[in-house]
């Protein structure tokens, strides 16, 4: 029998709640197996964004040994057994989305940074990747970014982005980073989910004023009956207004193990970040068009797209996984989608949770050895170590 694990972010949830959970479900009887409380990132207090922000369990990587989960700023690792063997943590490592376990590392996607994080299984910082630094894959991509950090400014975390009030999300996260796998060769694909410039990042910031003064509920239900006068269908998505007076894009980037780095396939025309890089046996890779509710096929080494088929229509796709050779999982929203890739259509949906503010956030299969997670990571982390809160022991995983 196997288990897959689902990861979740609840928005708007209030303060004394878990942000999000951690799922054991069973996809062949449709069942969830167990829902489990996550340990909540640092400093999620400080942070008034309703819609996700700090919030939610993350990404998870899985290897016969260890499992790791992520939330917003910190790594935490297991055993087969949910014994906790450390926690991996550092001020660049922030905006924490997709990880993944490769060789003796593990990867980590840092959006709030711009930033791809390599780190040893002890926690320290072997190498990095500023996805803003200029490169041809850049270039090709028209996308020509102030470049804000250095090397120094890494390594010893200058600037700790852990704290939601040290930086300004609009200013160090123009290009989301947000997903990566391997090839065969070794050659790494990253996801820059949201890449934007100054006019769309001024955009952002005027939402974030129109929320805070309680005025962007009116100006959504004002474009909503707007939108149906033009005879526009409804994506129940916030990015969607009436006039649009920026553009972001997507976009896949290759990276060589000798570091070079080129573009592999650019999307236009993006109001939702781009999720979920999936490496598939014949080095083709899977991407989600989260904007377009699509599920893209693509061979990286020429950048050609095999197949772009759209499975949801008021959706937001995000975490994939293979359930056998031409079978994927994905998740859209509250709900799990079993899409057979060899025929290019949906063979089942149905929802994991009927909170309308959760979310799937990534998907990886369990093991058959593992035992089935602790009903509360918050409770666990308590028992094993002592302290409720993970700040208290922030100086012994910070470099």
């Amino acid at each position: 029998m196997t288990y897959f694990l689902v990861s979740t972010v609840r928005r708007h949830c209030p303060p004394d709640e878990p942000s999000g959970y951690l799922y054991l479900v069973d996809p062949h009887q449709q069942k969830v197996i167990q829902r489990s409380a996550i340990i909540e990132p640092l400093f999620r207090e400080l942070d008034a964004n309703p819609r996700g922000g700090m919030r939610g369990a993350k990404g998870i990587s899985v290897r016969p040994d260890q499992i790791a989960l992520a939330n917003f700023s910190m790594i935490f690792r297991f055993d087969p057994q949910w014994n906790l063997l450390g926690v991996i943590t550092h001020p660049s490592c922030a905006g924490v989305h997709d990880i993944l376990f490769w060789e003796e590392s593990l990867w980590v996607a840092a959006a709030r940074a711009d930033l791809l994080l390599q780190f040893d299984l002890e926690g320290h910082l072997q190498r990095h990747f500023y996805m803003r630094q200029p490169s041809p894959a850049l270039q090709a991509l028209g996308w020509r970014p102030p470049t804000l950090l250095n090397d120094e400014i890494i390594r010893k975390g200058k600037i700790d982005f852990r704290h939601p009030q040290e930086v300004e999300k609009e200013t160090y996260d123009r290009a989301h980073v947000n997903s990566l796998c391997f090839l065969s060769n070794g050659d790494m694909l990253v996801s820059l989910g949201f890449v934007f410039d100054d006019k769309f990042a001024n955009l952002l910031r005027l939402k974030i004023r129109l929320i805070q003064w309680g005025v962007w509920p009116l100006l959504k239900t004002v474009n909503h009956w707007a939108q149906r006068a033009l005879g526009k269908k409804q994506k129940n998505m916030d990015q969607n207004l009436v006039v649009k007076p920026a553009q972001a894009k997507s976009a896949i980037v290759r990276i060589t193990p000798n570091g070079q780095r080129s573009l592999r396939l650019p999307l236009h025309n993006i109001t939702a970040p781009s999720h979920s890089l999936l490496a598939l046996p014949n080095d083709t890779a899977i991407y989600l068009n989260t904007s377009d509710g699509s599920i893209l096929h693509i061979e990286p080494e020429r950048g050609q797209l095999l197949s772009n088929t759209k499975v949801a229509e008021h959706g937001f796709l995000r975490g994939v996984t293979t359930m056998n050779d031409h079978t994927l999982l994905v998740g859209n929203r509250g709900e799990l989608i079993a899409f057979d890739l060899a025929t290019c259509t949906v063979r089942e949906r149905w929802q994991i949770t009927n909170d309308p503010n959760e979310a799937v956030y990534d998907i990886k299969e369990l093991p058959p050895h593992y035992a089935t997670p602790p009903a509360s990571f918050a409770e666990e982390f308590r028992r094993q170590t002592g302290y409720a809160d993970p700040s208290a022991l922030l100086d012994q995983w910070s470099p």
